[in-house]
């Protein structure tokens, strides 16, 4: 009985032993589970502050974008030295004020933006560029992480990102090499392998389909409106000329042609917004800081921005283009229209510390220096401008100095160009032999009218192609090109805005381009005897994109009166 008993007194202790551990036990899983359930709880309010810390980054882009985006921004909100652009932005002070773009960001989404331009040696006090980092803190856990964005501001025209394009159509007709940088095409793209031609007496000629297909870099790339090029290949006719135009056919299609030996190229829908240049607003620009007008100076700041909103206003800014010339040439030095002195003695024997002014057509056949103490000086002309250099193939004419011309000009005879040329009509540059100038300056072009090149170098045939042009072309209008006799190697790069006017010999609207693959000779001034070749070097129109040609004449860039932004990738630290 006793022995019973103490059996019994075990059991009881085991049980309440064994009770006691799944106690223990189901206390452990609830008070794990409670636990599981807070920090379930902090991740997923650590997850929802990242996404909206990402959130709120990315908006506050999206309206600083929208904020700077609007036409004849610097106009519409009178900025025109940097010192304005800062207080505009709000990075001038520590405490952004309510009214500036910083201000507003922090107010509305609680997002810093921090001017880091002076790490990427931005000389602001000159230029409108300028580096900002957006950010914005969030708590992960216990400790505190921040999201950010770089993004650079800029007033860069977006034609110098790239070596060949319009805002219109681009067409590549035959062996073009696009040695480095990218194309593009705002509307319609075409590649071709018939190259056309026009010969001395007018007649148009449609070559035969081997001049090769346009050809580009590993690194280069077609941009176009939607990511697809039209193109024409070795079995086809691409063209017929008729009533004075070259036309197309019907036989380009999406898609790269088999016939032919080079491969397709990369081809890229363009998504970012394209900043044009207002070519009036460059041109009074450029006349006013040539009269010592700038807005960088107190004194004259509020006469520059009374003559740039002059000229914006205008319904007709040619006229109004002539006004500016003619209220301001009484602070240029007027050069004589004289048969018995010959301009380029005139300009020589002129004092070249103020602008150079002709008023009237001017042909020039001599040697041009326009320049004091080695900074390129200004002469305007009212009227039309040739420059004629000799037709010895050994003779050439030196141009140096900087050109604002009211009318057309005309390029011809052999050149060696340390220039810039506004021209306000059109620009023919024809029959010529164009080498770089002694200081491996070159020519910065920019005309409001229709650019047609022709006849360069004719005939041509390096062994060793090298950069014989180093320039930027740029036209408001539509341009031709043609090499196919002619042979040049562009350090550089061609724009064509596409304003409404077909460009030369084409029904186009846009960039046309014509040229051949290999060697050619000539025949009574005539090209003949076409040999293919099928190495890109061996293209008879060769560019290789380097836009710093505008800085490099120190004339700074074309006015642009909108802001563009490129915005780097999303970080977390």
């Amino acid at each position: 009985m006793r022995l019973r008993l103490h059996e019994q007194g075990y059991s009881l202790i085991t049980t309440l032993l064994v009770v006691t551990v799944f106690l223990l036990l189901g206390l452990t899983i609830v008070t794990a589970a409670v636990q599981h359930a807070q920090f379930t709880t902090i991740r997923v309010d650590d997850v929802q502050s990242l996404h909206e810390a990402k959130t709120y980054v990315n908006e506050a882009v999206s309206e600083l974008k929208a904020e700077l985006s609007e036409p004849n921004f610097f106009v519409n909100h009178r900025i025109f030295v940097p010192d304005q652009w800062d207080q505009f932005l709000g990075i001038d002070s520590p405490s952004p004020g309510e009214n500036t773009i910083a201000g507003r960001l922090h107010d509305r989404y609680g997002v810093v933006m921090k001017d880091e331009s002076a790490q990427y040696n931005i000389p602001k006090n000159q230029v409108f560029l300028r580096a900002l980092r957006l950010s914005k803190t969030f708590t992960d856990g216990h400790q505190t992480r921040t999201v950010q964005r770089l993004v650079f501001v800029t007033n860069t025209p977006s034609f110098l990102k790239y070596a060949l394009g319009s805002n219109r159509d681009v067409v590549l007709n035959g062996g073009i090499y696009v040695e480095k940088g990218n194309v593009y095409a705002g509307q319609q793209a075409y590649a071709s392998n018939t190259t056309n031609y026009v010969k001395k007496n007018g007649e148009l000629t449609v070559a035969m389909p081997n001049a090769g297909m346009p050809s580009l870099s590993s690194s280069s790339i077609w941009y176009t409106s939607d990511g697809r090029l039209n193109a024409c290949g070795q079995t086809s006719n691409c063209w017929e000329a008729a009533q004075d135009r070259f036309h197309m056919t019907n036989n380009w299609a999406s898609l790269w042609p088999t016939d032919v030996l080079e491969p397709a190229p990369t081809i890229r829908q363009e998504n970012e917004d394209f900043i044009d240049v207002d070519f009036d607003l460059t041109v009074a620009d450029k006349l006013l800081q040539a009269s010592g007008i700038s807005p960088l100076s107190s004194q004259t700041r509020d006469a520059y921005i009374e003559q740039v909103e002059a000229i914006q206003e205008a319904a007709d800014k040619d006229a109004e283009l002539h006004r500016l010339v003619e209220e301001l040439s009484n602070q240029w030095t007027s050069l004589p229209i004289n048969q018995n002195i010959p301009l380029e003695k005139a300009i020589k024997e002129s004092p070249k510390t103020k602008p150079l002014y002709l008023n009237g057509n001017s042909v020039l056949t001599g040697d041009i220096d326009i320049s004091n103490n080695g900074v390129n000086q200004w002469l305007i002309i009212n009227g039309d401008l040739r420059l004629d250099g000799p037709t010895n193939p050994n003779t050439f004419v030196s141009v140096r100095g900087n050109f604002i011309v009211l009318g057309n000009v005309m390029l011809t005879g052999n050149l060696r160009l340390d220039a810039s040329i506004y021209a306000t009509g059109y620009t023919k540059i024809y029959q010529n032999k164009i080498e770089r100038a002694a200081n491996d300056k070159g020519l910065v072009l920019l005309s409001k009218g229709p650019l047609d090149i022709s006849r360069i170098n004719e005939f041509d045939n390096p062994t060793i192609p090298t950069p014989n042009l180093k320039g930027y072309f740029y036209t408001d209008s539509s341009a031709t090109i043609y090499a196919v006799g002619s042979y040049l190697y562009i350090e550089g790069g061609l724009f064509a805005k596409g304003n409404g006017t077909t460009a030369p010999d084409t029904d186009i609207n846009g960039l046309v381009v014509n040229a051949f693959r290999g060697q050619v000779n000539g025949d009574n001034g005539e090209p003949s005897r076409f040999a293919p070749g099928n190495n890109p070097l061996s293209s008879r129109l060769i560019v290789r994109y380097r836009p710093e040609v505008l800085v490099e004449q120190g004339t700074g860039l074309p006015f642009v009166n909108r802001i563009s932004l490129v915005v780097d990738r999303l970080e977390v630290e």
